[in-house]
């Protein structure tokens, strides 16, 4: 059990600065648990089902987004009937949560797999050429994806193709509150060259992979140029009491 797994690794070093609530993925009472506190958005894990706060403020968009169609809990989306879901992670606490249904795709990245292959089971898709026909979606998710994307904006149209008029694309990336997006690589003929420090991120798969893009707060400038009605949705006090979605912000973004 990964909780087996985090006290290992912290001994009791998390607990002293703990927090209780209702995890917003797996429903149930239970300790955030904090081992640092000055990235908590990446942090505060759930003793059940290890979410993250960042995790549980998707979580918290996607109820709220579909609670006309009667997702009033996570685990409900997996029960809509004719609802079609595609997530960009095959491994993460939504999968789990989730569970293996006929109506929810779940996908990974590797460089050197095509879009559409499988690797150990696992399907394959780069986010800037899926291998999915138009319109093929109701919902899109995707976590901290889209600044390891080298052309984003790409990326961000074959999302927009996948997706039925009016589906909703709900997604994380870091937001800088004061800086504009600018990227970090500038294509030189064949080959990306970067022009700003090298930023390297975490990843299950890859072990770390590198950050293409900073982002700021006028992407939504630009998803409501191209299509999109777009909102930054940020956390509240009251919702980080409640949920544990502690320094959290999350796209949610609509086809129209």
């Amino acid at each position: 059990m990964w909780f087996g797994t985090f006290l290992r690794q912290t001994g009791l070093q998390g607990l002293g600065k703990s927090r209780a609530g209702r995890c917003a993925v797996c429903g149930r009472r239970t300790i955030f648990l904090v081992t640092e506190d000055e990235n908590l958005r990446e942090n505060a894990f759930c003793v059940w089902c290890g979410s993250i706060s960042r995790n549980r403020h998707v979580a918290r968009c996607i109820v709220d987004t579909f609670a006309a169609r009667g997702v009033r809990r996570f685990r409900d989306l997996a029960e809509v009937q004719g609802l079609r879901v595609y997530s960009l992670s095959a491994g993460d606490v939504f999968a789990r949560v989730w569970g293996n249904r006929p109506h929810i795709v779940y996908s990974e990245y590797w460089e050197d797999c095509a879009s559409g292959q499988r690797r150990n089971g696992i399907l394959c898709e780069d986010v800037q050429r899926l291998s999915f026909e138009d319109e093929s979606f109701d919902l899109v998710v995707s976590q901290d994806v889209f600044e390891h994307v080298p052309d984003w904006r790409r990326g961000l149209e074959e999302v927009r193709r996948v997706l039925r008029a009016g589906g909703y694309h709900i997604f994380t990336v870091p937001v800088d509150p004061i800086a504009k997006t600018s990227p970090r690589f500038e294509r030189r003929g064949e080959e990306l060259v970067p022009i700003a420090p090298r930023e390297m991120h975490g990843d299950p798969l890859q072990g770390t992979i590198v950050t293409y893009t900073t982002f700021g707060r006028d992407l939504l400038d630009y998803l409501r140029e191209t299509g999109w009605e777009a909102e930054l949705r940020e956390t509240t006090k009251e919702e980080e009491r409640r949920w544990g979605t502690f320094a959290c912000s999350t796209l949610v973004t609509r086809r129209v």
